[in-house]
């Protein structure tokens, strides 16, 4: 009886340690992160003209299907993109300035609304039999590192189909640069429209 009330004092003492340890860890990192936070929204606003926006050439979006995607690619193609994947408004706040991330925000959400239309486009390109111009669009993507397997999947078919299957090694390469989660998953895919 003594030996298993002493094995249970003992149990209850590493357990109340680690739970501890375990809210002292919690209770740090939300520290650091309102810390963080609280110098964000300080940072003065810097010069956000220079960075690497991304516009869509309206030659890459045949205006000839009359969809959805179609439109809204086009007035996609009047606005600035921006890639700012793996970053969050923190992040943003501390490098360009608190005053910045509405702006920011918005080209980031142009971006993410490229990315989710690319493949759906491409899609209805391929359909009506115009895969050089799905080919174009797609290639573009993935040139301002869009991280959706859409994108690099079709675009692997697409050189699959017209015997260019050399390419899909520099898909993978793009994939494994990305910033994104996705990027080894998206790589990983592509391995198997290798030869």
């Amino acid at each position: 009886m003594f030996v298993f009330l002493a094995s249970f004092i003992i149990f209850v003492l590493i357990l109340n340690y680690f739970i501890r340890k375990s809210n002292q860890n919690h209770q740090n990192s939300e520290d650091g992160f309102w810390e963080r936070e609280q110098k964000a929204n300080f940072t003065r606003r810097q010069d956000i003209s220079n960075l690497g926006y991304i516009t869509i050439p309206p030659e890459i979006i045949p205006q000839n299907l009359h969809t959805e995607a179609e439109k809204t690619l086009l007035e996609l193609s009047s606005k600035q993109l921006l890639n700012l994947t793996g970053m969050t408004n923190t992040d943003l706040k501390l490098q360009y300035g608190a005053a910045n991330l509405e702006t920011l925000s918005q080209c980031d959400s142009h971006f993410t609304t490229f990315v989710r239309t690319v493949p759906v486009y491409a899609r209805e390109l391929t359909d009506a039999g115009q895969t050089e111009n799905a080919r174009k669009l797609l290639e573009f993507a993935v040139s301002c590192q869009a991280d959706s397997r859409s994108i690099y999947t079709q675009l692997a078919d697409l050189y699959r189909q017209s015997g260019q299957s050399d390419k899909i090694q520099g898909l993978i390469d793009s994939a494994n640069g990305l910033r994104s989660l996705d990027g080894p998953i998206i790589a990983e895919k592509l391995m198997s429209y290798l030869p």
